[in-house]
This record gives structure tokens, sequence and C-alpha cells, in this order.
């Protein structure tokens, strides 16, 4: 009976090695709809075709957010003619991220992802996540966990067409 668990586990573990991982590289990013805090709908990713996106998810309660999300908003203040950044928060309600960003001004947009519908279709399993995308709506890529902002220019997401 152990040796058929065993076996069990390898081949599972052998199936889902080559899985696929939400959208990656390479993959047309997706036209989603975008909600406000109180769910109402307020645009689409179609809005940001045209100039490199960076679509970041994270939440209120996601220490490695809190430290990101300012350095994001100095990058996007130092590039804005460039490029646009759209926040997807996937916290389970709205009023924590509109608590988060009263006490975190930001200059670009933020989202709510309702019922988490977003982050469930992307896999998201990491917040912070953010994909960069570029004019057309191809994945240049995917970034799980924090970055530091402060040490990258607009050139190093030109670098990855």
């Amino acid at each position: 009976m152990k040796k058929l668990i065993f076996i069990f586990l390898i081949l599972i573990s052998v199936l889902s090695f080559g899985a696929k991982e939400g959208l990656e590289m390479g993959d047309k990013f997706p036209i989603m709809t975008f909600y406000d805090t109180s769910g109402k709908e307020v645009a689409t990713s179609e809005k940001y075709l045209g100039k490199v996106t960076i679509y970041n998810f994270g939440a209120s309660w996601c220490p490695p957010c809190k430290v990101e999300k300012p350095l994001l908003n100095k990058f996007y203040n130092a590039n804005k003619d460039e490029v646009n950044v759209a926040s997807i928060m996937i916290d389970n309600d709205g009023e924590s991220v509109d608590k988060f960003f009263l006490e975190n001004p930001m200059d670009f947009p933020h989202y709510f992802d309702v019922g988490q519908a977003l982050s469930r279709n992307f896999l998201i399993r990491v917040v912070p996540t953010t994909y960069v995308v570029d004019e057309n709506g191809i994945i240049l890529e995917r970034i799980h966990g924090a970055l530091d902002w402060s040490q990258l220019e607009m050139k190093n997401l030109e670098e990855l067409r």
C-alpha cells in the first residue's frame, strides 16, 4: 500500500511539474473588467492598451505590498508619460482597500478584485504579483513578490521586449 501511495504521489508531481501557472510571458493579457471598492464596474483593461502597463496585484494586509506600493508610485510619477499602472487589490472587502489608499495615497488607479475572481483566474498565489504588459497587450514579465521600484528605470521595462 505504501508503495502504491508513493507511486501515486510521484505521478501527481510529474504531471503537475509541467502545468502552466496562470498567465506567462508571451501570453496575451486578457480583457478584464475592473471594479471600484463598492463593486461598481469602472473600467476594462482595454483602457491601458497603447502603453506599457504594470498590473500590480496586492492586498492591504500584505506587508511587502505596503513597502512596494509607494516605490511603485514614485516609479509611475517619474515615467507616467510612458507607462500605466493599475493596482488590483484582492482584499475581502472594499473598506479595507479604501482605508489603505486613504492612509497611503497613490497617483495610479486602484481596483477591487470583487470575490477575488481575477486573482483566481490568474492563479495569483503570492502577493504582490506584478505583470508587465506591452502596448499591444502581450505579457513581457510576471514577477512574484515585491520589487524595489526605486532601483528600476523605464529602460529596464523596455529591455524586456
